[in-house]
């Protein structure tokens, strides 16, 4: 991973924290048309498949989220797609990483995210998430975030499927320095 040392910034708490939210108080625009569109393709169904969902996003949605595949019904997750700006807002591109990768470079952080990749999957329920990013993730170029995840799945014998996907849309506010 090249997340980028970084000195610490005295303006940033030491450590990230971030809170779980229902999906209703989710603020961010973008973030809510991605719930949006997640509840009108899941149509009667648990969830939508991906191919769907993927297909319908904007190029702005698009560049702003992840998208991870459950390994060995949720023993790990890969990373199959990474917009650009999520590439820009962490200085990584995590695309074919697996999530147990990230947990072994940035253990706080894989670990968080592992537990609400975990959480959406065994609901099969959407997950908000919003919260400050500190000096414990060194090469962010981002302070802030609000974050959707939508479980995604498709049909096995005619019957609702698992989780096998997570598309998590995010929305970061970039660091002063870092705004164009």
């Amino acid at each position: 991973m090249s997340l980028l040392p970084r000195l610490a910034n005295p303006h940033l708490p030491a450590e990230s924290s971030g809170d779980l939210l229902a999906v209703e108080r989710l603020d961010a625009e973008l973030v809510r048309t991605g719930l949006s569109y997640w509840r009108s393709l899941k149509a009667g169904k648990p969830f939508p498949e991906r191919a769907s969902m993927m297909s319908c996003l904007t190029p702005q949605m698009r560049s702003q989220c992840i998208l991870l595949e459950a390994q060995d019904g949720g023993a790990d997750y890969e990373c199959r797609f990474v917009g650009e700006s999520v590439i820009k807002g962490f200085q990584a591109d995590f695309s074919g990483r697996r999530l147990s990768s990230l947990i072994e470079a940035l253990p706080k952080f894989g670990l968080s995210l592992r537990m609400l990749c975990e959480m959406a999957r065994a609901s099969g329920e959407p997950l908000g998430y919003r919260g400050w990013v500190g000096n414990d993730l060194p090469g962010a170029d981002f302070v802030y975030h609000e974050s959707v995840l939508l479980p995604l799945g498709g049909e096995v014998g005619g019957e609702a499927g698992a989780v096998d996907h997570l598309l998590i849309v995010s929305v970061l506010l970039l660091r002063p320095d870092q705004v164009a």
